[in-house]
């Protein structure tokens, strides 16, 4: 939900910063170039709890690692992770 805030607002920042250079008559290109830095500075400066947030969000989003399908595989992950624990403690690392 911070990421869709976060996007919302930094949209409606890019919107208003566009249309007021194009109201004062800067250009096309050159409001749509400031609009973007102008959107970026304000929501990084003024809403970095929201910014923080948003980006743990999406790294949550990407970070889950996929569950095997098949019996098969769960059963090589748990033979894997069981070596990986002795050997950890072989070595006086454990977790």
């Amino acid at each position: 939900m911070n990421f869709l805030k976060y996007s919302l607002l930094r949209f409606a920042l890019l919107v208003l910063a566009f249309l007021l250079c194009m109201w004062l008559g800067v250009g096309l290109v050159l409001s749509g170039i400031a609009a973007v830095a102008i959107s970026f500075a304000v929501s990084y400066l003024f809403f970095p709890r929201l910014h923080t947030a948003a980006g743990e969000e999406v790294h949550r989003w990407f970070a889950r690692a996929p569950k095997p399908r098949n019996r098969g595989a769960l059963e090589d992950q748990e033979v894997e992770d069981a070596y990986v624990d002795r050997r950890l403690r072989e070595d006086g690392r454990e977790l």
